[in-house]
């Protein structure tokens, strides 16, 4: 679960009846005494961009959340990576095939990189990466489940891997583009099992072969990048990028305003209105593939029933919480497959409209029934649901809401708020959950296997517990073909069936608001997309 943005915490109240405000009155944002300096950050066209708390370079540490993720696309270069359109291009590697019936990936590797430190890249490092860290159970990366029908990687020579699979997976080379980056085995390799515990690159002195290095990190204030002269790609015309790690979006928006920062992503839609009416930014909306849901945990009763986990959809008023809570920016969820892909999305899959009547008649046919201080009860209890949330973005007002929506039928939230880290080890990782607030971000594919395959409930990204035969079949039979149009009719239908099963509650696709300095051209696609395309970036002149 890998949030790719900070995100301010926003508080909110709910007018039961289907009206949603946010309440606590405007947020004030305040300009520095500097403020008719704008575009001071770009004298030496360097970009200074924000990071909401210090980074670990390793993507594939169990500790790489988000704070990593704004950053190391930068640093470190995949096999394959988005072009503008969303789909897999050439990264490190120049071409790909199939190969043994579907059962092989045939990756045919660049010559001539160099990693930042002059030493030559070869498959070596592509064995590393995979067989040793992502491949190897006993260090948990971060993201391996993603690659859980990946048996092992070979080489053919210095420059040709095959990746070797249980089962075809036609969406592999969109995977590799999805924060998969490949790591040095002359520096890593010699850590063993110990290679979280490798601070100076974990920290300090990362080596990659992306466009970018290391230039200083000041743990706490700043990360400082500049070019990459051993770099392979096209050269980006920014010489340096500095990441000032600012944990509050309140000031992220002060400095925008002031012109201390050139880019930022701005997820608190109440600060928006001041930043667009600034006519030295320009604030974009661009769609992502992130979708908000309730997660119920399917391993126990009563959310087992599928009768119960529909009745606690229809009591939520999801058009209400994106005006209340999004200001508008983002739209109705229907499932894992967003908007963003125009062609896989289907906007006509059985959703759950607000409606708390049929919420209580559907827990009365799962064997509820009404009680005193009009509480639904459950084998003679109140029904209570133990409903953790993580102070991280707008979870606990999003928690707050929801467990509002729920006491109108007469269920019971009980929240636990904690810190996001802890909220991981128990939800995530433990399960220990009746209910939750959650995010996903996924690849730009439909091949949502990980996390909804019967096979990834309990070691992997299934946490909710719930999958069935005739889903894991479709899911499959997609993974199996390369036909667009054939992998078109299978997402409709997985869509349709995830639909039924309702494993978990859709609530939103959120809106990604970018705002950049009016001089700097960023592409205005996702955030991830432009950092792989970051050669696209420029000072207009």
């Amino acid at each position: 679960m890998i949030q790719k943005s900070s995100i301010a915490l926003l508080s909110a109240s709910l007018l039961l009846g289907g009206v949603l405000t946010a309440c606590g009155g405007p947020v004030s944002v305040t300009r520095s005494v500097h403020s008719a300096a704008h575009g001071v950050a770009n004298t030496n066209k360097s970009i200074t961009m924000e990071t909401n708390g210090d980074v670990n370079f390793n993507l594939w540490n169990p500790n790489a959340f988000a704070n990593s993720d704004l950053v190391d696309p930068l640093i470190f270069s995949g096999l394959t990576k988005d072009n503008l359109e969303g789909l897999p291009s050439p990264d490190l590697a120049t071409s790909w095939h199939t190969a043994d019936h579907g059962l092989e990936w045939v990756f045919n590797l660049r010559k001539g990189v160099r990693w930042q430190d002059g030493k030559p890249f070869t498959a070596t490092d592509v064995l590393y990466t995979f067989n040793d860290v992502v491949l190897n159970p006993k260090l948990g990366a971060n993201g391996a489940s993603n690659y859980s029908d990946v048996t092992r990687v070979t080489a053919n020579g210095p420059y040709q891997v095959i990746f070797h699979l249980k089962q075809p997976w036609s969406s592999l080379p969109a995977y590799l583009t999805y924060f998969a980056p490949i790591l040095p085995a002359h520096i890593l390799a010699k850590e063993g099992a110990n290679v979280w515990n490798d601070a100076q690159f974990s920290t300090q002195h990362p080596i990659g072969t992306g466009p970018y290095e290391v230039q200083s990190v000041q743990p706490g204030q700043s990360i400082t990048l500049v070019r990459n002269p051993y770099y392979f790609g096209r050269k980006p015309s920014i010489p340096k990028i500095v990441f000032q790690i600012i944990p509050q979006e309140t000031t992220v928006v002060s400095d925008l305003l002031n012109g201390d920062l050139n880019f930022a992503e701005v997820n608190d839609p109440q600060l928006v209105s001041e930043l667009k009416s600034d006519p030295s930014l320009t604030v974009s909306r661009v769609s992502e593939q992130i979708y908000y849901d309730i997660t119920l945990n399917g391993r126990e009763a009563p959310f087992n029933n599928v009768l119960v986990r529909r009745a606690l959809e229809y009591a939520i008023n999801r058009p209400a919480i994106i005006q209340g809570l999004l200001k508008g920016y983002g739209q109705v969820a229907n499932g894992p497959i967003a908007p963003i892909q125009k062609y896989f999305y289907d906007p006509h899959v059985m959703s759950y409209p607000y409606d708390p009547a049929k919420a209580i008649k559907l827990l009365e046919a799962a064997g509820m029934k009404k009680g005193p201080g009009g509480k639904m009860y459950y084998h003679g209890k109140p029904f209570t649901i133990n409903m953790p949330t993580a102070q991280y973005g707008f979870l606990v007002p999003l928690t707050e809401l929801v467990q509002q929506y729920w006491k109108a039928i007469g269920v019971t939230a009980n929240i636990h708020v904690m810190d996001f880290n802890s909220w991981t080890e128990q939800v995530v990782l433990k399960h220990d959950f009746g209910a939750m607030t959650a995010w996903w971000v996924a690849p730009l594919t439909p091949d949502v296997y990980p996390y909804f395959a019967t096979s990834t409930i309990n070691s992997g990204y299934n946490i909710q517990g719930i999958g069935n035969a005739r889903l894991d079949a479709l899911m499959t039979q997609l993974r199996e073909t390369t036909n667009l149009a054939q992998q078109k009719r299978l997402a409709d239908a997985i869509q349709v069936e995830i639909a039924k099963l309702e494993p978990m509650g859709f609530l939103f696709y959120p809106e990604e608001i970018d705002v950049t300095s009016r001089n700097l051209y960023v592409p205005p696609v996702n955030y991830d997309i432009a950092l792989d395309n970051v050669a696209d970036w420029h000072f207009k002149s």
